[in-house]
């Protein structure tokens, strides 16, 4: 079983990552290399890549590296971007194999450029960080402007994802590919992307992650009723803590679909599919959801999320197990869409 607390993710941390801190150099771009591609492939593990201002394209990190933005360079999508389906990623940690060299990465000071991503328009980023089976990140201090999905954690354990800011949050409409609307995602390694041992095995489940005094903010687009828009998605994640962020999921009166500031759930994608055990020993303190359509959904019954799940002086409306209920009040006679982020 993996381990269970924050403060031994934190000795962790502490241990593993910055062991041969002492051995680390500093690469710089554009000043010694001329893209941070180029840099991190001549990165050895531990190294520091700072990269100056700038617009620049994105980059695969398959080694323990610390990415440090002076100044906000921008990551825009280019044709040599890593590409999740169709869509462009800013940073991208693969994970194959359920395993991941990058881990104890860190990434900060960068903004990701995702404005005027949509299904018909795939030239910016979707998909601003994106990492499966990474344990140990930091992403702290960047801003996302657009995107699909700003940050997501697929599988990894102890992120520390703190002081985002992500604006213009918007969806990939299924008017070609159908995807997105959240802006940060902890969540279950499943279907294809599951290492062997199914829903339950601890390598598959996100634990101990902290999302901390970030700013969301996003509505969904005109007409668009295919799924709910999220700002922080926790699905089938184990020990997430969830303190302080600021959550602006407005309603627009002209889209059937919910905005939704966190939703804890353990159903995915409109296909009616449960993954147990569900979302289990999650702490949401302290978040402001009144700018949200709903401050907080707990989707399930009998306890399939709520299991250890501990509220404290949030913000705005919640919905605990009473989605549908809640629904009757809505533009929509149905039961809210599943959210629906990229795997």
């Amino acid at each position: 079983m993996k381990s269970g607390s924050l403060l031994s993710a934190g000795v962790c941390l502490g241990f593993v990552c910055f062991s041969s801190l002492a051995s680390a150099r500093v690469l710089r771009v554009p000043e010694k290399i001329a893209t941070i591609q180029a840099a991190v492939d001549a990165a050895r593990d531990g190294d520091e890549i700072r990269v100056g201002p700038g617009a620049y394209c994105g980059a695969t990190v398959n080694k323990r590296v610390e990415l440090i933005g002076v100044g906000f360079p921008r990551i825009i999508g280019c044709a040599s971007s890593p590409t999740l389906g169709a869509g462009r990623v800013g940073f991208y940690m693969p994970g194959p194999d359920a395993k991941n060299p990058a881990n104890c990465s860190k990434i900060s000071g960068f903004v990701f450029d995702g404005r005027g991503v949509s299904s018909a328009n795939l030239a910016p980023i979707a998909f601003g960080i994106f990492a499966r089976f990474a344990h140990d990140i930091e992403i702290t201090h960047n801003h996302f402007e657009g995107t699909a999905q700003a940050i997501t954690n697929t599988g990894g354990d102890r992120w520390r994802i703190e002081h985002n800011r992500i604006r213009d949050l918007t969806v990939l409409d299924c008017t070609g590919p159908c995807t997105g609307g959240d802006g940060i995602v902890i969540q279950l390694a499943r279907d294809e992307v599951a290492a062997p041992g199914g829903d339950a095995a601890p390598i598959n489940r996100p634990e101990d992650n902290l999302v901390l005094d970030n700013t969301i903010e996003g509505t969904p687009p005109d007409g668009f009723a295919a799924f709910s828009m999220v700002g922080i998605l926790i699905f089938a994640s184990d020990h997430t803590t969830v303190l302080k962020n600021e959550l602006r999921l407005r309603d627009n009166p002209a889209a059937p679909a919910v905005g939704q500031g966190i939703l804890l759930t353990n159903a995915c994608c409109g296909a009616g599919t449960s993954y147990l055990p569900g979302t289990r020993q999650t702490i949401l303190a302290f978040n402001d959801g009144r700018k949200s359509e709903v401050a907080i959904v707990v989707e399930g019954s009998g306890g399939e999320n709520t299991q250890g799940l501990f509220l404290f002086r949030n913000r705005g409306e919640e919905q605990i197990e009473g989605a549908q209920q809640l629904l009757a009040f809505s533009r929509i006679a149905a039961p809210a869409p599943r959210a629906q982020p990229q795997l």
